[in-house]
């Protein structure tokens, strides 16, 4: 299945491009749009996402304060049979007029009628530091790596060559597990990663990878979650494992151990495990929720609401 993906503004093509930056995502050969609100027409993106073909999911990036378009984007795919996962970034508070909030949550009414998925880059969790603006890159290539993850997680071998499945899932299955019949679901990303070989390792391949920790790489992936003030709990969630192929071969990975921990936070949960040629063990958790179970969604419709 070919990947679609689009980046809309300045802010959305950001992160598109930290994702192009992995060189397996470039091998699997996407579809690569990157629109301008200011300056594209409508008639003109319409003509070209209706022409596409052979595309089941597409990946749109977007700051959801910025532009009117993605919504009528997510309407042409949605009327292709598309369906549509939104890295979508909600702006910060303490950083933003009143006015952006407000229009992301308009956006954010709009795509509910055609989004299968909302993947929530909230920028409140960087607020905080000063000169905030220099971690955009940093974290915009966080979020990245998550996509990344959930891309080979969900290819089919070869797809992706640095990686080969041992239990993986199916894009559109994961589209199922992140939404729910009635609406979107709206997901909290997260991610940890650790060396599973020193430096010296990649010199000496035959040097033995260090004991598999995935409860402490566990503990720290569910600190780093893409939303603030994200509950400790959710409806859903898809956890996607990757480990070097030592540990399947030598049955290292605890399977059990670590939907204990997932179970513990989730409803219902899903994981996939596979292997990666390079020297990490990494885990990237999915955490879905309706939109009434995110504080900083009802905090931005407060505000709108407000404004009327």
């Amino acid at each position: 299945m070919t990947h679609l993906f689009i980046g809309i503004g300045d802010a959305g093509e950001a992160i598109l491009d930290a994702l192009l930056g992995y060189k397996a995502v470039r091998r699997a050969k996407p579809i690569v749009l990157k629109t301008k609100p200011e300056s594209d027409k409508e008639d003109k993106i319409e003509g070209t996402l209706k022409n596409i073909k052979d595309v089941d999911v597409a990946f749109l990036f977007s700051g959801l304060g910025d532009s009117d378009l993605t919504p009528r984007i997510a309407e042409i795919l949605t009327g292709v049979n598309i369906k549509i996962f939104l890295v979508g970034i909600v702006p910060a508070n303490r950083r933003e007029k009143r006015e952006k909030l407000i229009t992301a949550y308009h956006s954010l009414e709009q795509l509910k009628e055609h989004v299968n998925t909302f993947l929530i880059v909230d920028n409140e969790r960087i607020a905080h530091l000063p000169n905030f603006e220099d971690y955009y890159p940093s974290y915009n290539r966080y979020i990245a790596s998550c996509i990344a993850d959930i891309l080979a997680g969900t290819s089919a071998p070869g797809a992706i060559s640095d990686s080969e499945r041992h239990s993986s899932m199916q894009m559109n299955e994961v589209v199922k597990m992140l939404s729910f019949e009635d609406e979107p679901g709206y997901v909290a990303l997260s991610r940890a990663s650790e060396l599973t070989k020193g430096l010296g390792g990649y010199i000496l391949p035959f040097l033995r990878h260090k004991p598999l920790d995935l409860r402490t790489l566990l503990r720290v992936s569910l600190e780093k979650f893409s939303v603030s003030d994200a509950p400790s709990g959710c409806e859903k969630s898809v956890s996607f494992l990757q480990v070097p192929e030592y540990y399947i071969r030598s049955r290292s990975v605890d399977r059990e151990q670590v939907e204990e921990v997932i179970r513990a936070h989730s409803k219902e949960s899903h994981l996939a495990v596979y292997t990666t040629k390079r020297n990490i063990a990494a885990i990237t958790n999915l955490f879905t929720f309706k939109f009434d179970q995110l504080e900083r969604l009802r905090e931005i419709r407060r505000l709108a609401h407000e404004g009327v």
